[in-house]
């Protein structure tokens, strides 16, 4: 009963993780192709294209746990067939997440690491002293920056490439809770398994 109910959060979780990584998957690339259309200047770094790695990744491989998940659920308990019998596919979804939870926190790492570099002030800053305003997009965005306030109300589009940042910046970050999560669900799957194995009785 314990398991049932831990791998119907587990499929919960991975469905979700999905859906927001698809999103922001989407999310990106209508960021970048809105900055390419609108001739609007953004960050390029290794980050930008580690980005580009991360958002699909998890989606996939969220989707691609969801078969073996649903199987467990449907079966009532680990199914051969699928690789899920006894620990080998607690230690999988734990190996995944637990891979995907490192990758999505160093892009919430670098967002949070560069927040002094992509405030506000610092921003305007940056714009008045160029004269060129340049969107972190491959940096990482503050979400504590206010859209509504200068510089981005004087620049065209301003408004809404500050929205889009900050979507991205915080489903970022919901991404890493999900996967935080499965990981956590992981272990105490891989305990109740474990558990089990030893107490279950010897047929003669």
């Amino acid at each position: 009963m314990i398991r049932g109910l831990i791998l119907t959060l587990v499929l919960v979780l991975l469905v979700l993780q999905f859906l927001a990584s698809l999103f922001e998957t989407a999310l990106y690339a209508g960021e970048k192709i809105y900055f390419d259309h609108n001739d609007l200047l953004y960050t390029r770094g290794w980050l930008y294209y580690f980005k580009w790695v991360v958002k699909p990744l998890s989606a996939a491989l969220a989707l691609g746990l969801v078969l073996p998940t649903l199987c467990s659920c449907c079966c009532g308990g680990p199914d051969r067939r699928f690789g899920t019998c006894g620990k080998a596919f607690p230690s999988m979804l734990a190996f995944f997440s637990v891979v995907l939870t490192a990758l999505w926190a160093v892009i919430v790492g670098f967002q949070l690491r560069n927040d002094e570099h992509t405030t506000v002030s610092t921003l305007f800053n940056n714009t008045v002293s160029s004269g060129v305003f340049v969107y972190p997009l491959g940096d990482g965005f503050s979400l504590k920056n206010d859209c509504d306030a200068a510089p981005f109300p004087q620049i065209d589009h301003g408004k809404t490439a500050c929205r889009l940042l900050k979507a991205e910046s915080g489903m970022a970050i919901a991404c890493l809770g999900l996967w935080a999560l499965t990981f956590l669900m992981s272990v105490f799957l891989f305990c109740t398994v474990r558990r089990g194995n030893k107490i279950k009785p010897v047929v003669v």
